[in-house]
Formats: C-alpha cells, structure tokens, sequence
C-alpha cells in the first residue's frame, strides 16, 4: 500500500528467545486465575491469595466472578496440561480443588 515500507518475512517475527515457554506463561495465567477466585471468595490460600483475618460475607456476584476464574482456570489447564511440568500440575491442580471445594460449600451454605 502506499505510504508503507516494505516488510521483510521476519520482520514481523519476535525472536525466540524473547516469548517466554508456554508452560511458564501458562503457570501464571493459571495461578492468576486462582488468586482472582480466591480473592472474590475472600478465602486465604498458602501462597496465593493475602490472608483474611476473618470469613466475610461474599456477594452473589462475587461468587459468580470465582466461579468464572475457577472455570477459566479448569479450561486453560485441560488445554496446557500435556506441556506443564509435573510439579506445577499437580501445584495447581490441588489448590483448584480446594478452590472448588470451597466454593461448593459457600454456595451449599448460600442455598
């Protein structure tokens, strides 16, 4: 078009060395998510979410945003888990099962 320069083919590319691996960038997507549900859910997780002196009363909407983080993180872990490393998988697997165990017995004791 006019008025453009030229492009050459790597141009455009970013190299390599400068995308970090999926895995990392996944690992913090993933933990991330995690802190969001935490955090709407007001609950202390080791490492994860700033801890809460006492259990405070969490909004119907504010459990819909955990459940939203909760099911963006299942989703974004089925998608990534073949290239994560064992370690981190199994980190992040078991703090989103406390997450969902948490989050059942909130909305358990809501009903």
């Amino acid at each position: 078009m006019h008025g453009e320069e030229p492009q050459s083919e790597a141009a455009g590319d970013v190299a390599t060395s400068d995308v970090p691996p999926m895995r990392d960038l996944a690992f913090s997507m993933l933990s991330l998510l995690i802190d969001a549900a935490a955090a709407h859910m007001r609950i202390e997780m080791a490492g994860v979410a700033p801890p809460v002196k006492a259990e405070t009363h969490v909004t119907a909407s504010s459990m819909r945003e955990a459940r939203a983080a909760i099911d963006g993180a299942n989703a974004l872990l089925a998608a990534v888990r073949e290239i994560m490393e064992l370690d981190a998988l199994r980190a992040v697997e078991g703090m989103l099962t406390q997450l969902q165990i948490e989050f059942v017995r909130r909305a358990g004791r809501a009903s």
